[in-house]
């Protein structure tokens, strides 16, 4: 009786209690938790935190935060539609909130841009569109009545980038809708928050998140070897016991081709136990394993995230590099029966796997030495891989074949800052594959006006990031031609 009596109370409580959001100590540790991927500990905190201040709407906000991060990261649909009956909710008790609070507005819009980038994952790309809109109303709004209100600046930041990503033909429904933004601004406002995160105790518990965004947006926009440095120097010193800063870490040392370094690391993430499920680790942990040429391991890793993974993106690529280990190891059959298995998993959304189907419809077996030189080229073996290129005999190869190595010796030469060497071999590859369904000479001419941008030569960098927009292939289209459109915006905004 005695229960029954404390939980009405509680209830009574919670009913009553006025609508407020308040920064408690057990939110900011709940906050951490959650940007750790550490959820069920989350939950704990903002359950004290509910018996304690029932009435703080920022509770609410952290679950649908949690709700958020397991999409995102679990691609789960069933989950998806089972979580969705909360945002309605959520958004009427936040909505309670006095106008006069700059919590009201920027929850609310977070919230709509969660759901959002959720939704796309799931192909809800009108209602997504719809709630985007709806959160850039809200964000901007929130900008105008409390101009010095420093988290707005995270979610506005990664919209802003979001707009500046959109193909210039659909630029006409942005102006329809009255949104701007591009992508240096964006840049700016996370990286104003980033510097508050950094020198105010008051918005240090924006440190993490702040930094996610950051790298994750510079990862997908066009990997700069400085800034990731810069990056990873960051994620050092806070990424302990975080598993998103680690994967961030990670995806950092992968792209830059420090496949040692990514191995360590995952050495250090070691049991996962605690954290939600992140199955595409085992995903890039295998990466990670066939770049070095370990095939069996790579293997089990693959296999793993098949096995785990409910989502949909990656699992075609996953089963390709899966017969590419049998191809390695001079066993064609279970390399066939493999690269079938890619048309009946996942889906193609994403360049990556795309580029398995291509292979797979193809039924093209690579030529076993320019797939070694590719893989240890990736993990950063840059004098194995060119070793292994100059044993080869270009007469023993197709015109593709050697337009592919032609493409990878540039690719050595400019790794290892043989600039003018990389130069040369990148114009050989644009010469021969210009007409190529191939993607090697489409980002022979992305990388070779980053040479020319980063050498000061604006107009050499504009000629050959127009000359990449140009040519029409196949794989890697989206993120070759996406880097080549924030390139040339950046070199003619230089020169205006």
């Amino acid at each position: 009786m005695k229960q029954i009596k404390l939980v009405f109370f509680f209830m009574l409580l919670t009913c009553f209690a006025p609508a407020q959001v308040v920064l408690t100590d057990g939110c900011k540790a709940a906050y951490n938790d959650i940007l750790s991927l550490r959820f069920a500990d989350a939950r704990l905190h903002l359950q004290e935190e509910k018996t304690a201040n029932p009435g703080n709407l920022y509770i609410v906000y952290l679950e649908n935060y949690i709700d958020f991060l397991s999409l995102f990261i679990g691609e789960n649909e069933d989950e998806f539609h089972r979580l969705e009956d909360n945002k309605s909710e959520r958004i009427d008790q936040i909505g309670k909130l006095g106008n006069d609070s700059p919590y009201k507005k920027y929850m609310l819009g977070n919230i709509y841009l969660q759901w959002a980038v959720a939704r796309l994952k799931f192909h809800e790309y009108f209602t997504a569109a719809f709630e985007i809109n709806k959160a850039y109303r809200l964000l901007e709004a929130n900008k105008r009545e409390f101009p010095d209100f420093v988290p707005n600046n995270i979610s506005l930041g990664i919209l802003h980038i979001m707009i500046g990503l959109v193909p210039g033909k659909y630029h006409w429904v942005l102006n329809l809708i009255s949104m701007e933004g591009n992508i240096e601004q964006g840049r700016a406002e996370l990286s104003y928050v980033l510097q508050r995160s950094k020198t105010g105790s008051a918005y240090a518990y924006l440190r993490n998140e702040t930094l996610f965004y950051l790298g994750f947006i510079e990862l997908s926009i066009n990997p700069d070897k400085k800034n990731s440095m810069a990056l990873l120097r960051e994620l050092d010193e806070v990424k302990q016991d975080n598993l998103l800063l680690s994967y961030l870490a990670i995806d950092i040392l992968i792209r830059t081709g420090h496949n040692e370094k990514a191995l360590e690391e995952f050495s250090l993430i070691g049991n996962r136990s605690g954290y939600f499920p992140f199955y595409y680790l085992d995903y890039l942990h295998g990466e990670c394993l066939l770049r070095k040429l370990e095939t069996d391991a790579a293997r089990k890793k693959y296999a793993l995230f098949l096995e785990n993974f409910s989502g949909k993106n990656y699992l075609k690529d996953a089963e390709r590099k899966k017969s590419w280990t049998y191809l390695l190891e001079g066993d064609t059959s279970k390399y066939f029966q493999s690269l079938r298995q890619i048309l009946f998993v996942g889906n193609d959304d994403v360049d990556s796997d795309k580029q398995a189907v291509f292979e797979a419809q193809n039924k093209r077996m690579p030529d076993v030495k320019l797939l070694k030189a590719r893989l240890l080229f990736d993990g950063g073996y840059y004098y194995k891989a060119d070793s292994i290129l100059d044993k080869i005999d270009p007469n023993d190869l197709t015109v593709e074949q050697n337009l592919e190595r032609y493409y990878r010796k540039a690719r050595i030469a400019d790794e290892s800052d043989y600039t003018e060497r990389a130069k040369a071999a990148y114009l050989q590859t644009i010469k021969s594959g210009k007409g190529s369904h191939r993607y090697f000479a489409g980002n022979a001419a992305l990388k070779l006006a980053g040479i020319y941008e980063s050498e000061g030569n604006l107009e050499r960098a504009e000629h050959f990031y127009r000359a990449c927009l140009k040519m029409n292939f196949i794989e890697y289209e989206t993120s070759i031609h996406t880097k080549a459109k924030t390139g040339l915006k950046r070199v003619t905004d230089k020169q205006d």
